[in-house]
């Protein structure tokens, strides 16, 4: 039975709302591609990390992250790489990604730049990169199309109409990513074992839920690799 649209808001099964989207998703292959969010050494290698995920969630997303992207790869779909290499002008400057991050260090006394440029911190780790992947080296904000090229290289290099999202930290940067992505109308799906957040799993689930609650595809990676199958029984030519 379909949601009742005279149901309100707060009451209405987000879990019924989300089966019914899911359902009726179609992916073109053809007209995919894939974006990692700050999906670096510095929250995945706890060796170099200076905000490290838990040890779990770290050895979830490059699993399951191997695998999505191998996936799509094999598939000929393109995938993008975005995320913070900070230069040195940047952090002589003072600048910061997060005016309110930036704040709470100043009070707390802390003077953290992450991911500088050239640092082990900024890097993707090996198991994620692909010869043919690409880099968009310039976010600069917790948006990943704000100020950056994306949006270029998904509607005229690409001609993308489906964006699938991984990334850290799904409470802020995989988040503001996904609403961007949506209001430039591009279909948005977040593969949901490729998020997480250093902050912990309440942020993480709470991110999630309102995601799939609302305007975008939260699939599991079998839910995903199952629609590229149904729809790109062949490698894409692009």
């Amino acid at each position: 039975m379909g949601l009742d649209p005279r149901e309100p808001l707060e009451t209405a099964s987000r879990t019924a709302h989300k089966q019914q989207m899911n359902q009726l998703l179609h992916v073109d292959a053809a007209r995919t591609v894939v974006v990692t969010v700050d999906m670096q050494r510095n929250y995945l290698d706890r060796e170099v990390a200076i905000r490290p995920l838990a040890a779990a969630d770290a050895e979830r997303l490059l699993t399951y992250g191997r695998k999505v992207l191998d996936r799509a790869r094999s598939l000929g779909i393109p995938v993008i790489h975005a995320y913070v290499s900070r230069r040195p002008a940047e952090v002589k400057s003072g600048f910061d990604v997060s005016p309110a991050k930036k704040l709470k260090d100043q009070q707390e006394g802390r003077t953290i730049n992450d991911r500088l440029e050239g640092s082990p911190q900024a890097q993707i780790p090996a198991a994620l990169l692909g010869p043919d992947d690409v880099h968009v080296t310039t976010k600069k904000s917790m948006d990943a199309f704000l100020d950056t090229d994306l949006d270029v290289l998904l509607r005229r290099v690409y001609g993308a109409d489906t964006v699938v999202i991984m990334g850290i930290n799904t409470d802020t940067c995989v988040l503001s990513t996904v609403f961007s992505a949506s209001n430039r109308g591009y279909k948005p799906i977040v593969v949901a074992e490729c998020v997480a957040s250093w902050r912990g799993k309440d942020q993480h689930r709470m991110a999630l839920e309102l995601m799939a609650g609302s305007f975008v595809w939260v699939l599991t990676a079998e839910e995903l690799m199952s629609k590229l199958s149904i729809t790109s029984p062949t490698a894409v030519a692009r």
